[in-house]
């Protein structure tokens, strides 16, 4: 019979030892309760100043949910931390020092935060593992001009000596390259605002339509979004059945038709992590920044038509950026491929980019008195978008034609063109006018402008200015 201590020292042993079992309370339990595996998420986190994660005063910042110990610093010496990425196994991270003017440079760092080293000149675009022996290998743009890149090649992640072009066709913008698992086609902006699906191998690309953030998946075939300019939607692509649609992603509580950042799909194509709310005033919120932006993860329906659950993964003092999640894909009772259709019954073709519906348009001719004008940014604040429509409230006075029964409505003008203000975009309040109008979302052309609102949470429906067109 063994003593009480030698049963003390097995018991220590096989909890010392054996597979430690996740936390089931505390930090990180509730991450991993919303993914059912265990989940691991990097990011990089600043004073809220610096929500585009473009300066040098950034710390790497990590999540385990199945340690216990919460949101940890991985590297807190303060300088760029641009886009991290986690590896397959998620043991390591990717990322690149990023500032302009300035050339960029990636690095890898152990999870816990050791073995820091340069990998190469150039940035790390996006990670994707061989299916044939299982490594890691860096996709790295070369060449800069501002945010774009004229090449980009790849390397196994411990051979960057090995390097091979994978495209020089077109310009490659920074944001959501991403590779599909057969390494044949990438989601990008070839280049921005540009969205669609290259070819690696027939050197093209398809494009279809103009945002940002695009992010790719595999599900069937490879399903593709691009960010709209309000910073609040994507519209997704099924590539193989060639069909569209809209999925709002700034409905988490606490949001209130805030703007969102950072959308990007995890490795599991029913989840996806983003960064928000975007609320702190100012002509463009998103670049307004705050310490109260975290970490959210979403869960998409089965059929990916809309956001079914939310999670606000982090909640700390500072302003979070660039998330990127790892979830064990051997251990979560989600499947990666549905069993029904993609998409909802009311996906269009996507062989062109949504246009004017003119079924749904629903054309009004108003008179109306300017409530509360919009707020018109410097031109170098929207900045790389060089077009921005600014959302003002009217009190309508007299419905001239169309049906409308709301006393204000809420209509997007132009305000800034080529890099301009316009002359005639700053109104005064109390002004009348008699406008033309149609839905904002029959406007599909409008999809990759920058759309500005100081009234994020009103439940009135969007019109856009077409008097004189």
């Amino acid at each position: 019979m063994l003593r009480l201590g030698a049963i003390a020292s097995v018991l220590l042993l096989a909890i010392g030892c054996g597979d430690r079992s996740p936390a089931t309370d505390g930090p990180g339990a509730e991450v991993r309760k919303f993914t059912g595996a265990h989940t691991r998420i990097v990011w990089a986190q600043g004073d809220g100043t610096d929500p585009a994660a473009e300066g040098n005063q950034l710390i790497l910042m990590g999540l385990d949910s199945d340690d216990g110990k919460g949101e940890r610093i991985i590297l807190g010496d303060r300088r760029s931390y641009h886009k991290p990425k986690l590896t397959s196994r998620a043991d390591r991270i990717v990322f690149s020092s990023f500032m302009i003017p300035g050339p960029s440079e990636t690095f890898i760092v152990n999870w816990d935060g050791t073995g820091l080293r340069k990998l190469a000149d150039g940035f790390a675009l996006t990670l994707w593992q061989n299916p044939v022996d299982g490594q890691d290998w860096v996709y790295l743009g070369t060449d800069p001009v501002k945010y774009d890149f004229k090449t980009v090649s790849r390397f196994p992640i411990d051979a960057p000596e090995n390097r091979e072009l994978v495209w020089d066709t077109t310009m490659v913008s920074m944001e959501g390259f991403e590779v599909t698992p057969d390494g044949r086609h990438a989601g990008g902006m070839f280049p921005w605002p540009g969205a669609g699906i290259a070819d690696l191998r027939n050197k093209t690309w398809q494009k279809f339509g103009e945002g940002c953030f695009t992010s790719l998946t595999k599900v069937r075939g490879p399903v593709f979004w691009y960010f709209d300019g309000a910073h609040r939607n994507v519209t997704m692509i099924d590539a193989d059945a060639r069909t569209r649609w809209m999925v709002n992603l700034n409905n988490a509580p606490g949001f209130d038709g805030a703007e969102v950042s950072h959308p990007r799909w995890t490795n599991h194509p029913r989840f996806l992590a983003m960064t928000g709310p975007y609320n702190q005033g100012g002509a463009n919120q998103s670049r307004t920044g705050g310490k109260q932006t975290e970490v959210y993860l979403g869960r998409f329906s089965e059929d990916l038509s809309r956001v079914e659950a939310w999670l606000r993964a982090t909640n700390n003092g500072g302003g979070d950026a660039d998330p990127d999640v790892w979830i064990d894909l051997d251990k979560i009772g989600y499947p990666t491929r549905p069993a029904g259709r993609i998409g909802p019954a009311t996906a269009t073709a996507s062989s062109t980019p949504a246009g004017r519906n003119s079924e749904s348009a629903g054309r009004l001719v108003l008179n109306v008195r300017l409530a509360r004008p919009g707020t018109i940014p410097p031109p170098e604040s929207i900045l790389p978008y060089r077009n921005g429509l600014v959302v003002s409230e009217f009190e309508v006075m007299d419905v001239i034609q169309g049906s409308y029964s709301d006393k204000e409505i809420r209509i997007a003008q132009w305000a800034i063109r080529d890099g301009k203000v316009l002359a005639d975009a700053r109104k005064t309040a109390g002004s009348a006018f008699t406008l033309s109008v149609e839905r904002y979302d029959a406007h599909g052309e409008l999809e990759g402008e920058r759309l500005l609102s100081n009234s994020e949470a009103s439940k009135l429906p969007l019109y856009y200015d077409v008097t004189g067109r």
